[in-house]
This record gives C-alpha cells, sequence and structure tokens, in this order.
C-alpha cells in the first residue's frame, strides 16, 4: 500500500535512509528472514506517517494466526478444542517474537485473560496492540465463533482518545501489564491435522474441521486456510465496526503525538496563510462578473487563484495547480501570489517568463506550478497563456456551444528554457459569453467505474445552463461533479472559476448613471431606487456597493447599510470613506465599539484626513472616556493644529467628568 500510495514500483526500496537494497530484497524474497525491533521500529514509523496502517497490522494478526495454527496441532489425529488451542498459544508468540511472552489464565468457562509481558528494555508500541489484538481474532475465524467478545483490559500505554470505545471498555492505562480478555458461548468446532495423502491436496496448509453435532456421528469437513484468510479480510472490510475499532488506534501512536502537534500546527498556520492568499470572492469588473468552487482534498491545498487590478483598465485572472499538497504547496502559494503581483506585464506569456525565472531561483526545482493565466482588457478583449495547465473553456451565448480553447506551454518554475514555450492568444467577449478556467482535479476525477469525468461531459453541463448566470453555472457544474464522483474519494484539489461578461450591461450602464446623477445632488431617496436596481444587475460591482452602502447610510437605512458596506470591506479595497461610513452607522445603532474600530481602519488608511479623529473624539465624549478623547486632540493638534473643530472639542473634553 505504501508502494502504492507513493506510486513506486515493487522493486524499488522506498526506505533507502534506513536500510539498503540488499536488506529489502531479502525481506521481499525471504519470509523467514528477521530483522531487528529497531528497523521494524523505523519502518512502521515511516509508513504510517503517510498512511493509516491500523486495519492493515489487525489483519496480519488475523491472518498469522490462522497460517501458523496448522504448527499447534496435535502431530497424530487427535483432535483439540479452542481452550486446547489457546493454551498453545504461547508457543506461537515464542516463535514469532523475542521480546514478548504471553501467559494464559483461565477465568471461567469460555472466559480467558491473555497477558502480554515484554522484556525491560523493549518499549510497548502501539501497533503491537492492534497486531496481538488481531491474532486473538484469528482464533474466532479459525473455530468459526459466532458470539465472542475481545477487549482490551489493560495497557501500559497512554492516550488513546477517550471517545473510541472499540478495544474495550474502561480500559486501565499506564497499568503494568498488556492484557486481553476472550470471551465466546458453547464452541462447536474441534480442529486436527488431515491424513489426506498428498494426491488428495494441493499443499500443507489444511486442517479437518469437526462438528459435534453427535457423538457417534459427526460432520468432517476440510477447510483450506488460504480461504479462510481471504473469507476473514473480506469480512474485515465489510464491517463497519472493525474499522470504527482500527481507527482508534491512530491515537495509539505515542511517540508520533509530538510529530503530529507539530505538523497540525503547521498545517493550521498554513491553512490561515492560504485563506488570506486566495479570495472568497472576486468582484464583478467592468460588467464580468466571476464565481469559484473551491474544493481542497487536504486542509492545505495545491490549488489556487487569484486576481490582480492593473492601473490601466485591465484585470488579470490567475488559476494555478501547485506541485504537493500540504506546507510546501503553501509556500509555492504565496510565493506565486507575490510574483503576479510584481509582475504585471501587458502581456501574460511575459509574467510567465518572469515568474518562471523567480521560481528557478527561488525554488530551486524542488516544487512546480502549472498555471492559465488572462488579461482582460476594458474593451473586452481577453488576452491568455498556458503553463502546463488545461486550457480554458470558451461559451458563446450567439451559438450556445462551448469550446476548448487553443494554448500549450511548459510548467511554471521548473525548465530555464520554458520562456520559449509560453505563447499569448486572444478572444473577443460578446455579452452573455462564459470563460471557465479549472485545474485538472475537476475533469480527472473518476467514478466508482473508474471512468474520468472529462472535458467532454465538462463541455455537455456547460452547453446545458445557457440560460443560467455564471453562478448557478459554476455551482450546477460543482453538483453535478459531486454526484458523478459519489461513492470515491477525491484524489485532487478541485477549482473552477468561472466568468461571464453580463448580457445585461448596457442597461446596468443606464441605471447606474442615472443613480450616480441624483447621488450627487444628494437626492439619497432616488438614489437607492436606481442603485437597487443596478446592484441588482451586478451584485459585485464595488463601485456601485460603495455608493449603494452611503446612500443607505445617509438616508438612515443603517442595517442595510452595514451589510453592504461590510459586504463591501471584504474585497480589501482599503477606500477610507466606507470604513469611515461604516463607522457611522455603527455609532447611529449604539455599537460603538464597532464605531471605534471602523475610524481607527479609516484614519490608517488616510491619516490626512481628521474627520475620523474627530468623530473617534466624539464618541469617546459619548461613552466618557476622557483620557482617549484627550489622546485624540492631542493627535489631531499634531497633524494641523489650526483645525477649526479642536477648540471646541477641548471645551467638551473640559466638561467631562474625571474617569
Amino acid at each position: 500500500m505504501y508502494q502504492r500510495e507513493n506510486h513506486l514500483s515493487r522493486h524499488t526500496n522506498p526506505f533507502p535512509e534506513i536500510l539498503d537494497d540488499i536488506v529489502y530484497n531479502r525481506i521481499l524474497k525471504d519470509p523467514n528472514y528477521w530483522i531487528s525491533q529497531e528497523l521494524e521500529d523505523k519502518i512502521i514509523q515511516i509508513v504510517s506517517q503517510s498512511l493509516d496502517i491500523s486495519g492493515i497490522l489487525y489483519h496480519l494478526g488475523t491472518e498469522s494466526l490462522i497460517t501458523n495454527a496448522y504448527d499447534l496441532l496435535p502431530l497424530d489425529d487427535s483432535r483439540i478444542d479452542l481452550e486446547e488451542m489457546i493454551c498453545r498459544l504461547p508457543i506461537l508468540i515464542g516463535r514469532l517474537t523475542r521480546v514478548v511472552y504471553l501467559n494464559v489464565k483461565t477465568i471461567s468457562d469460555h472466559k480467558v485473560l491473555f497477558v502480554f509481558k515484554y522484556l525491560p528494555e523493549y518499549q510497548e508500541k502501539w501497533y503491537d496492540a492492534v497486531f496481538f489484538q488481531g491474532m486473538l481474532n484469528g482464533l474466532a475465524v479459525l473455530f468459526e465463533l459466532k458470539t465472542f467478545t475481545i477487549r482490551m483490559t489493560k495497557t501500559k500505554l497512554f492516550g488513546i482518545h477517550v471517545s473510541h470505545k472499540e478495544l474495550g471498555e474502561d480500559i486501565q492505562f499506564g497499568a503494568d501489564s498488556n492484557e486481553y480478555e476472550l470471551e465466546w458461548s458453547e464452541d462447536n468446532l474441534f480442529l486436527s491435522r488431515s491424513r489426506l495423502t498428498k494426491d488428495d491436496v494441493s499443499n500443507r496448509h489444511r486442517v479437518m474441521v469437526t462438528s459435534r453435532i453427535d457423538s457417534q456421528l459427526e460432520e468432517i469437513s476440510i477447510v483450506d486456510v488460504k480461504d479462510v484468510v481471504r473469507r476473514s479480510r473480506e469480512l474485515a472490510i465489510e464491517n463497519r465496526d472493525l474499522e470504527a475499532a482500527v481507527e482508534v488506534l491512530k491515537s495509539f501512536k505515542q511517540e508520533l503525538e509530538k510529530k503530529q502537534l507539530s505538523m497540525a500546527k503547521d498545517l493550521r498556520l498554513a491553512k490561515n496563510i492560504q485563506k488570506g492568499l486566495i479570495p472568497e470572492i472576486i468582484p464583478d469588473w467592468n460588467g464580468i462578473q466571476f464565481w469559484t468552487g473551491f474544493t481542497p482534498m487536504q486542509e492545505v491545498s495545491g490549488d489556487y487563484y487569484d486576481y490582480f487590478p492593473y492601473h490601466t483598465n485591465k484585470l488579470g485572472v490567475a488559476v494555478c495547480d501547485v506541485s504537493g499538497h500540504g506546507v510546501p504547496a503553501a509556500f509555492i502559494t504565496a510565493l506565486s501570489k507575490l510574483l503576479f503581483s510584481n509582475f504585471k506585464k501587458t502581456k501574460p506569456s511575459e509574467t510567465f517568463k518572469l515568474i518562471n525565472r523567480e521560481l528557478l531561483d527561488l525554488v530551486k526545482q524542488q516544487g512546480y506550478t502549472t498555471c492559465v493565466y488572462v488579461l482582460i482588457h476594458d474593451d473586452y478583449k481577453v488576452i491568455y497563456s498556458v503553463a502546463g495547465h488545461p486550457r480554458p473553456i470558451l461559451y458563446r451565448a450567439n451559438t450556445k456551444r462551448a469550446e476548448i480553447c487553443e494554448g500549450d506551454g511548459t510548467f511554471l518554475g521548473m525548465f530555464p528554457d520554458a520562456g520559449d514555450t509560453f505563447l499569448d492568444f486572444q478572444i473577443q467577449l460578446e455579452p452573455g459569453d462564459k470563460l471557465f478556467l479549472y485545474t485538472d482535479g475537476l475533469t480527472e476525477a473518476e467514478n466508482d467505474k473508474g471512468v474520468q469525468y472529462g472535458e467532454t461531459k465538462l463541455i455537455q453541463i456547460i452547453e446545458s445552463c445557457a440560460e443560467k448566470s455564471i453562478q448557478e453555472t459554476v455551482e450546477f457544474i460543482l453538483s453535478n461533479h459531486k454526484e458523478f464522483t459519489m461513492g470515491t474519494d477525491p484524489m485532487d484539489d478541485i477549482t473552477l472559476l468561472g466568468l461571464q461578461l453580463s448580457p445585461r450591461l448596457a442597461e446596468f450602464n443606464i441605471i447606474k448613471a442615472k443613480a450616480d446623477e441624483v447621488y450627487r445632488k444628494k437626492e439619497y431617496k432616488d438614489a437607492l431606487f436606481f442603485y437597487e436596481q443596478a446592484h441588482q444587475i451586478l451584485p459585485r460591482e464595488l463601485d456601485t456597493q460603495l455608493f449603494y452602502g452611503k446612500a443607505l447610510a445617509y438616508n438612515g437605512n443603517y442595517e442595510q447599510a452595514i451589510s453592504l458596506l461590510e459586504s463591501y470591506n471584504k474585497f480589501k479595497t482599503n477606500h477610507y470613506k466606507s470604513h469611515s461610513v461604516l463607522g457611522y452607522c455603527y455609532y447611529q445603532m449604539e455599537m460603538f465599539d464597532k464605531a471605534e474600530i471602523e475610524w481607527k481602519k479609516a484614519h490608517s488608511i488616510n491619516d490626512s484626513n481628521l474627520s475620523n479623529l474627530y468623530n473617534l473624539a466624539q464618541l469617546y465624549r459619548k461613552i466618557n472616556q476622557k483620557k482617549k478623547m484627550k489622546d485624540v486632540i492631542e493627535k489631531m493638534k499634531r497633524i494641523e493644529e489650526s483645525y477649526q473643530h479642536i477648540l471646541p472639542l477641548e471645551k467638551k473634553w473640559e466638561s467631562l467628568p474625571d474617569e
């Protein structure tokens, strides 16, 4: 499983740092080859960091008992029952390991206690607990017990998660021994060696099972141990209770807890960094509407998207797929945002060339990213370039057809001469047209039959959404994708970014012009009428949002204004007026703490405008914060001593009672 997870061939040594190829090949070829306990521990530690191997270890314990049970049977044809087999189990433990010994204590009929004693110099590992409980399960499988319980009663280990009960109820942790209790109902089977000859059987791993039906008449059957092992595996996979019991053993990995905590801390930090880098929403721009779907496979994603306003009436939009996951991917994501912000060239291919060079210098070919970058002009001409990434899909509203755009190029950050592969392509958007940028996690995802979602299906779904808005289209695609892949685990991050030139752009421009005209005349009630209509057409158009929010505030609709201005500020436009007006609304609603925060933000953005300091001074007077009011007045003096409102404020300050 480790080789498959890491895409290694069977003959590739996956642990070169801890064992050489000769030892690895001996392990593969010789099932009797012994390795040291130290080496075994290192191997398991490495594998368990990337895979949950608890279930595998549990089943290995079960299979070890079943496949070795033949050697515990009497050498003649006499039969033994479960109790006799239990008494012989310490012999098998002694053959398998030299660090632990087993004592068996009979508690009552059909109830036995297994006490595992470890050598003083050996510290019990979490995987010992899993393996030995799996062995005891092998007894139940071999004797076909219908009703039985296996539970841990004591362990030297610490730290098992309190919510997990599958190993046993009321386990005593930190005990001086490791004990399991097996209890079963009336058993009905004997085991014995078979007297069949070589002509009758294909291998020695067969035992004869005798059913106690009648003392005079017995049912005799031949059981192939390999079949028992196979059935055991199938039952274990289907048994959700077993899977839940195995899941608990993640928290049993005492020696990995510190590493896991450290990794979790790093991942949380990376997640928070990435959350700040990837915008939740892209605002409407010049009549173009955006909507995104972003589904990380893990806590930290290798996918990344962002938008970059240009000063010359252009907007850049990038969708990237960084190699790997976790903290390294988050690091390259942060670099990508910085580099795209720094290199705002008029041609995407030129931007790619510069970013490729910088990534090579910074990452040293230890990671790379694929990307598609589009540069949208104010006349709706779109220039784009592709760097080893799925090509965009363009939907034309007039033909109601979608097609894959042309484009080619290699990864960013991997090849010094990659700049020669980056080319620019051009398309012209018309009202109603949609453009889709996505990562390969969308199209390469498979259903439970191994069939990929694919570009053909994606195009069909896009064409079926002809009458839908870009938000509705993206959400419908992701819903259809989720239904298609239902029952499978995600194999990669999924990102889908759609943009559409609004089919109602001309109507919006007319209404917005009317709203701006009456707003300038301070006819706020009439302005609200038009701004509301414009806002419904392009709900994320920032200029409309800001003036609509201001008109609501000046008209006394404070709650609506707060909602709109808070939404506006999420886009981090750093417009001091939006924070100033929002503070005014909070003040009118007597939410003084929030008003203070917003006015401070407004002042930090534009410290030459003293109106926000004046508002703060009035707020502190309102809530009788005399010292804070004095501090604000002094700050106003330092900025502009001749400011006309300073003297009246000082008189009001003097009238305040001492704090």
